[in-house]
């Protein structure tokens, strides 16, 4: 593990065994899966981990207004992660169903005919959201674990992609932005 600008770098098995012994006070529910769209596979050099988490956090700061950086957890297409905003902290991703969530940005545009996963990069989202979930006892299902393109972007209402959603985290994400494709191809372990 390193640590730059606030942040710790780790693969995924120093992530599965850091959270398990982390202490969380705050009640988790939900885990948030999200692409950056914006850095991209372009953006990431294999050594910049820290500058593009940098330039999220000054993005969400300075032009959104936020605290700190949105997300709770970056991961890049080598498999890497690195921590954001604190755990005991609601995250800055979902309009209306930030409480009792974690959000995970996964660098990348996995919109169909952009960015194309890498082996490393899907082992690590496959592996993170299982701890998490392993972590706070939040069942492995499309109801807990939810795309951000499922919520309305005015009134954040669950209205799984039928008007007004991002396309996040892309149409091409473990088969689809779709519930039916959650279901079938990302929350079935």
């Amino acid at each position: 593990m390193t640590s730059k600008f606030g942040f710790t770098k780790m693969d995924i098995n120093e992530f599965e065994t850091w959270i398990s012994n982390l202490r969380v006070a705050r009640t988790i529910i939900h885990i948030q899966e999200h692409h950056t769209w914006s850095p991209s596979y372009i953006n990431f050099k294999g050594n910049n981990h820290f500058d593009l988490q940098q330039g999220m956090k000054s993005y969400h700061v300075s032009h959104n207004g936020w605290m700190d950086i949105g997300q709770h957890f970056t991961t890049f297409p080598d498999g890497t992660i690195l921590t954001g905003r604190s755990l005991e902290s609601t995250p800055a991703c979902i309009l209306g169903f930030n409480m009792n969530a974690i959000c995970i940005e996964n660098l990348g545009d996995f919109d169909t005919g952009k960015d194309l996963m890498t082996v490393e990069h899907k082992n690590t989202i496959v592996r993170i959201t299982a701890a998490l979930c392993k972590k706070f006892g939040v069942a492995v299902n499309s109801d807990n674990v939810v795309y951000h393109h499922w919520f309305n972007l005015t009134t954040g209402v669950r209205n799984n992609g039928t008007g007004n959603n991002k396309t996040c985290p892309g149409t091409n994400f473990f088969g689809g932005n779709k519930v039916e494709n959650c279901n079938q191809n990302f929350c079935h372990w």
